[in-house]
């Protein structure tokens, strides 16, 4: 949508675009959370094969220097709203693992038409999703559009809004999934966003259950001009 790509050039474009200075910050880690289910306790995590979010239980793993999540943002140690990334440790590869990848990044919404669970997935570059940390709560919350006062009359109470009424909101519709992404794969529980969670709709999968994603404030870094 138009809306969408004005968006995300907003955030990260400006008149003085030439000088403007892009930040990676980080490392963090992300801790999965509910509200609903105490026994949803634990961390989202780069899955290797799907590149979407895994899930793992319990506490975090002691991480290697630089290993986490990154927030591309127009300030340093603003989480406010950007990009996220990850990078494997001070982009170099752990010597236990055969994962050759030292970086992923941004994460994007796959969506299937049979379906309201959207996935999000990383190196995405060319559809990344605009994100940001409430600063109050400090969930993890995405940037979308509110289309509910549309109207086709020409009076939509806008005072003339070039969007015909839709307006940027952020949402928090993360849910904790057990989803398919391809037939030759076995299915895999991944942080999933459910379109419509907003309004009350309910998810089509049925093993889906409401998250919160917050950062580990103990495992934040930040990095500097990229």
């Amino acid at each position: 949508m138009a809306f969408r790509t004005m968006l995300r050039l907003l955030v990260l474009v400006c008149a003085d675009a030439a000088v403007a200075q892009i930040y990676a910050n980080g490392p963090f880690q992300l801790h999965v959370g509910s509200l609903f289910n105490t026994s949803i306790d634990g961390h989202a995590y780069p899955c290797e094969d799907s590149l979407g979010l895994c899930f793992e239980e319990g506490d975090l793993t002691t991480a290697s220097p630089g290993e986490g999540f990154f927030f591309t943002s127009r300030g340093q140690e603003d989480y406010t709203t950007g990009y996220l990334s990850w990078h494997n440790g001070n982009k170099q590869v752990a010597s236990n693992t055969t994962n050759t990848v030292t970086e992923y990044g941004p994460i994007g919404l796959l969506y299937d038409p049979g379906t309201n669970v959207a996935v999000p997935i990383f190196n995405q570059t060319q559809t990344p999703e605009t994100l940001g940390f409430d600063t109050e709560t400090g969930v993890l919350m995405m940037a979308g559009i509110d289309d509910t006062a549309m109207s086709n009359n020409g009076s939509n109470g806008t005072g003339g809004d070039p969007n015909g009424g839709a307006r940027g909101r952020f949402y928090n519709c993360w849910f904790l999934c057990f989803v398919q992404l391809d037939q030759n794969q076995p299915p895999e529980t991944l942080v999933s966003w459910v379109l419509g969670a907003n309004l009350g709709w309910p998810p089509t999968n049925p093993t889906c259950q409401p998250i919160n994603l917050t950062m580990e404030m103990s495992a934040v870094g930040y990095g500097g001009q990229i």
